[in-house]
């Protein structure tokens, strides 16, 4: 099951908890496209509550597909138990290339902050 906190151009913002089943998957799906296709930084912000993983277990190999051939978050913010943890990250690893932070549940304004945080700027080449 999943809620969206927050859902604007290039911020996604999810509190994920329980399974993410094949229904929540194809209504994620449009969501997360959506956050990478319309900034030029795109960030994700991923909370977990009791998060028991993906059913069935192969969404994880249709979402890695998906998203690895068509863009990369800049940033991922992560927030969950160090069970949460262990059950996300090796996934996130192998889809996102995204800098990427993982906080515990009492750090959330933490993360929310780094997430929200101003994009950085672009660097300007000099004249020659």
């Amino acid at each position: 099951m999943y809620k969206i906190i927050s859902n604007q151009p290039g911020r996604l913002a999810l509190l994920v908890a329980d399974f993410i089943t094949a229904d929540d998957y194809y209504d994620l799906r449009p969501l997360l496209d959506t956050a990478l296709h319309s900034a030029p930084f795109p960030r994700l912000y991923w909370e977990m509550e009791y998060f028991r993983g993906w059913q069935p277990d192969e969404l994880w190999r249709d979402l890695q597909f998906d998203l690895t051939v068509t863009a990369d978050f800049a940033r991922i913010a992560v927030v969950g138990t160090a069970a949460d943890l262990s059950l996300i990250t090796p996934a996130m690893e192998a889809i996102f290339r995204a800098e990427r932070r993982s906080f515990s549940p009492d750090q959330k304004l933490l993360a929310w902050d780094w997430f929200t945080e101003a994009e950085p700027a672009v660097p300007v080449r000099p004249i020659s």
